[in-house]
C-alpha cells in the first residue's frame, strides 16, 4: 500500500485551492482587471452618461441572462428567445396602435405567447427527449417565421410613447437597471432559499438521483424554460421602448450574449453549478468589452473575436478548475 508524502499531500491541497479560488472568484478577477484596463485605454467609459448607457444596456442583456441561468442549471439551453425579442415588440405594436391605456394589455398577452413557446420548449425536451440545442433552436424558427408570416414580412405599428421612459436616466440608474436589480434579488432569494430552488440545483447535479427523491424533473425542466421565455418577454419590453419602433433585427445576438455572460460568470452547461451573483459579473464583463471595443473603434468583425476568446477562455478556466485529481 502506498503512502502519499506530506510534500506531495501539500502539493495536492494547494492545487485544489487554487483551482477552487479560479472557479468561485475568477469572474470578478477578470472584471476588476477590465475595469483597470478601461481606466488606461477607454477612459471615456467612466464618464457618467457612458456609465448610464453601459448600465441600461447591461440590463437588458442581464434580465435575458437571469432565464439562461435558471435553464443552464437544469443542463438545457434556450436559442428561441431572438424569436421572442421580435415577437414581443410586434406585440406590443400592434395590440396598442401607439395607445399608452393598452401597454398593460399588451405586454400580458406578450407574456402569455412567451409562456407558450417556454412551455413548447419544455415539452420538446423532455417528453420528446429533443436535445435542447435542436429543439430551441427549432422553436426560435417556428417564431420568426409565424411573425413574418403574421406581418408579411413588414413589421410595423406605433411604439406607445410612455414605453420611452427606459430611455430616461437618474444619474445611472434607470428603469431597465432597477427592473434587473429587482428580478435578481427575487430570483437569487428564490434560487438559494426556496424549495423550488433547491430542486433546480438538484435537477441539473443529478437528474436520476432527484428524480428518485420524488422531485418531478419534468416539471422543473419545463417551469424554467417557461421562466427563461418570460424573461425574454420583459427584455422584448424595454428593448422596444429603448428603440422606439418595430424592428425586426431587435435583440439580435442577444440570445448568445446571454448563454456567454452565465458561462462566464461560472454557471455550467453541465447543469447543477452556477449563480446569478456569477452571471451579473459576466453580463457586465460582456457588456464592458463591448462598450470598450465601441470606444476603441474596433470593427466588428474583432468585437467577436474578442468575445469568443473570452468565452474560450472562461471555459477552459472553469474545466481545469474543476478537474478531478
Amino acid at each position: 500500500m502506498s503512502v502519499a508524502k506530506p510534500h506531495e499531500s501539500a502539493k495536492q491541497v494547494n492545487g485544489w485551492r487554487a483551482r477552487k479560488f479560479v472557479a468561485d472568484y475568477g469572474v470578478y478577477i477578470a472584471l476588476l482587471l477590465l475595469l483597470l484596463a478601461a481606466a488606461v485605454l477607454t477612459p471615456k467609459l467612466y464618464e457618467v452618461n457612458t456609465i448610464a448607457v453601459v448600465m441600461r444596456q447591461a440590463s437588458q442583456l442581464g434580465i435575458v441572462a437571469i432565464g439562461q441561468t435558471l435553464i443552464l442549471l437544469v443542463a438545457g439551453l434556450d436559442l428561441s428567445i431572438g424569436g421572442i425579442f421580435v415577437m414581443t415588440s410586434i406585440v406590443v405594436a400592434d395590440v396598442t396602435n401607439g395607445r399608452d391605456d393598452l401597454v398593460i394589455p399588451a405586454i400580458l398577452i406578450a407574456l402569455a405567447l412567451g409562456a407558450l413557446v417556454g412551455l413548447g420548449n419544455g415539452v420538446l425536451v423532455t417528453k420528446r427527449r429533443v436535445p435542447p440545442f435542436v429543439a430551441t433552436l427549432g422553436m426560435l424558427v417556428l417564431v420568426k417565421g409565424a411573425t413574418q408570416a403574421y406581418t408579411r414580412g413588414v413589421p410595423g405599428g406605433f411604439v406607445p410613447e410612455v414605453l420611452g421612459i427606459v430611455n430616461q436616466s437618474w444619474f445611472v440608474l434607470s428603469i431597465p437597471l432597477l427592473l434587473w436589480l429587482g428580478l435578481n434579488a427575487v430570483f437569487m432569494f428564490v434560487l438559494g432559499r426556496t424549495a423550488y430552488g433547491r430542486k433546480v440545483y438538484a435537477v441539473g447535479s443529478n437528474t436520476e438521483a432527484a428524480r428518485l427523491s420524488g422531485i418531478s424533473v419534468d416539471t422543473i425542466r419545463i417551469s424554467v424554460y417557461v421562466l427563461g421565455s418570460c424573461l425574454a418577454v420583459a427584455s422584448g419590453v424595454v428593448l422596444t421602448g429603448y428603440v422606439g419602433y418595430v424592428d425586426r433585427f431587435i435583440g439580435t445576438g442577444l440570445e448568445l450574449d446571454s448563454i456567454a455572460a452565465a458561462i462566464v460568470g461560472g454557471t455550467a452547461f453541465v447543469g447543477g453549478r452556477g449563480g446569478l451573483l456569477g452571471t451579473i459579473a459576466g453580463v457586465l464583463l460582456i457588456q464592458l468589452l463591448s462598450t470598450m471595443a465601441l470606444l476603441m473603434g474596433l470593427d466588428i468583425q474583432v468585437q467577436f473575436i474578442i468575445k469568443g476568446l473570452v468565452i474560450l477562455g472562461a471555459v477552459t478556466l472553469y474545466s481545469l478548475a474543476n478537474v478531478e485529481e
